[in-house]
């Protein structure tokens, strides 16, 4: 895949056909020149204005269900008796099968505390851009979107990235979150990064890096690494960031 070297067995990444939590795997197998398989279900909208998904829900998952009760998307699946489901348990798992976890204790728990801080504010971004449809009196998702976006992007984000910011500052011998080199967090932060990035030209702001220069500078030098070319050069970064009954996407 890519050109990339072969392993054995094959990593095959299951996920919407966006970039969503999947981003992070993919990138971390192409760091690796990992042997591994994209796997991505498509979200079509029918005639009707409901949502096609059966790819996923009807035609896999029954059958992945049976190997793993918890199946959910994303997966990282290594063998027909091996499959891994939640999103931060994929992250880890993966890392740890990449050698992306860590090195020491010290390294590891500082991997993992970052990374579960994306996850938080991957979960504010969720929480602005999608709207449960199935509740009464339930907001469209544009209706939401534009009335919490201002708060969400001049406060919200302003304080996960604080956070990070002096993360960053706290560890300035670190080019990255943990070390030199980028481990599992680094993966995810940059995607989210990039994501509010995109999210801040689309509602006409500028960067949302500017009044953090330590992110910032992590920004472009993880954009920057070679080893992740063939991923910027892929379809896959070119997906779609979340599924198309987002506000955003």
């Amino acid at each position: 895949f890519l050109g990339l070297l072969k392993m054995d067995p094959q990593i095959e990444i299951g996920y919407w056909a966006i970039r969503g939590l999947a981003a992070p795997l993919r990138m971390m197998c192409v760091y690796k020149s990992a042997n591994f398989k994209d796997v991505s279900y498509n979200t079509t909208q029918k005639e009707d204005g409901s949502w096609d998904q059966d790819g996923w829900f009807e035609e896999t998952k029954p059958a992945l269900r049976k190997i793993n009760p918890l199946i959910n998307l994303p997966y990282v699946k290594t063998s027909d008796s091996e499959i891994v489901a939640q999103s931060n348990a994929c992250l880890l798992y993966l890392s740890r099968r990449l050698g992306l976890s860590g090195l020491t204790e010290r390294e590891q728990a500082d991997n993992e505390q970052c990374l579960f801080q994306v996850f938080d504010l991957r979960n504010d971004h969720i929480a602005l851009v999608y709207t449960d449809s199935e509740l009464e009196n339930a907001e469209s998702p544009t209706a939401h979107f534009d009335s919490n976006k201002d708060a969400y992007l001049d406060s919200t984000v302003v304080t996960h990235y604080t956070k990070f910011e002096d993360w960053l500052a706290a560890h300035s011998g670190r080019k990255f979150l943990v070390k030199d080199e980028p481990l599992a967090a680094d993966f995810h932060l940059w995607e989210m990064l990039d994501q509010h990035e995109a999210l801040a030209k689309f509602v006409g702001k500028q960067s949302l890096l500017d009044r953090f220069p330590e992110l910032k500078r992590y920004y472009a030098e993880f954009r920057a690494l070679p080893t992740l070319k063939p991923y910027f050069d892929s379809q896959m970064s070119k997906y779609p960031i979340n599924l198309p009954m987002a506000a955003f996407f």
